[in-house]
């Protein structure tokens, strides 16, 4: 997968916490070889030992203050960071 990197924005919004930030990381560095990222909530989620329902939301907190944008392709979610 490569290095997991969080641009200091994200770091130093106070309105994200330690989790928010790991997915936000981790969501960036899958996203590398399409330039969107695919994996589902239940992928995420054994990456970084967190539930699917925690997944679930701190996706919708990073695309609510406008970290990420999603959209949906022949039934898959594409997740497209929104730094570039």
């Amino acid at each position: 997968m490569g290095c997991i990197v969080i641009n200091d924005n994200v770091v130093e919004d106070k309105k994200l916490n330690s989790t928010d930030k790991v997915v936000y990381g981790l969501v960036k560095a899958l996203s590398n070889d399409k330039g969107y990222c695919y994996a589902t909530n239940d992928y995420i989620g054994k990456r970084a030992n967190l539930s699917k329902s925690t997944i679930s939301n701190t996706i919708s907190k990073l695309k609510s203050l406008n970290y990420i944008k999603i959209r949906t392709v022949k039934y898959q979610r594409r997740i497209f960071m929104n730094d570039d």
